[in-house]
């Protein structure tokens, strides 16, 4: 059988917290030519009102008329602990929140926290709703997943897709993240 690669990402475990797993999402996007993980990160450290972006003042003045049905004040970092996407043609890995803080990027609203608490979050850029990934960056996210997957001694197992958070909690499914076109267990039996 042949050796299953990794990726040399450099994760210093002695700062992190102790993970049990890692939720892969998808930013239901299409992914542009140039880098699209700063606009990622800049929707979830600002205002929103209803998923766009506004500005301090804007979402003070609304929220008092109510005008909206969702108000979110801004992050402390993006909510995922990293990203892969496409870039001037290959496949890059950035990283998002430290892996010494808790992750905001599975809480599901009147359930557990425990999937932003003990599972690693980590986004690929694409809608895989509307196709699956290129073979080139479902290669690169089975290699960085290995490669978070050792460090942290991590079974195959407890690698999940966001839309398995809401199974494993019960309660009924609000999204198809990381994409209807994304198998998690043809993921999972590649690791």
């Amino acid at each position: 059988m042949p050796e299953k690669l990794k990726l040399n990402v450099p994760i210093d475990v002695s700062r992190s917290r102790p993970w049990k797993g890692i939720v892969w999402h998808h930013s239901a996007t299409a992914d542009g030519p140039g880098l699209n993980w700063a606009a990622i990160v800049r929707f979830h450290t600002s205002y929103r009102i209803d998923g766009q972006i506004v500005t301090a003042e804007e979402f003070e003045k609304r929220l008092k008329l109510n005008q909206g049905k969702s108000f979110l004040k801004p992050w402390k970092d993006v909510g995922y602990h990293g990203g892969t996407e496409w870039a001037n043609g290959q496949v890059v890995f950035h990283w998002g929140r430290p892996l010494s803080m808790i992750g905001a990027h599975a809480g599901v609203k009147g359930a557990s926290n425990q999937f932003n608490e003990q599972y690693l979050g980590l986004c690929a850029i694409g809608n895989f709703d509307i196709a699956p990934p290129k073979p080139e960056h479902w290669d690169f996210n089975l290699r960085l997943t290995r490669t978070f997957m050792e460090a942290f001694q991590i079974p195959a197992s407890h690698v999940i897709g966001h839309r398995e958070v809401f199974d494993k909690l019960g309660v009924p499914r609000q999204k198809s993240c990381p994409g209807s076109r994304w198998d998690m267990d043809l993921l999972r039996s590649e690791l």
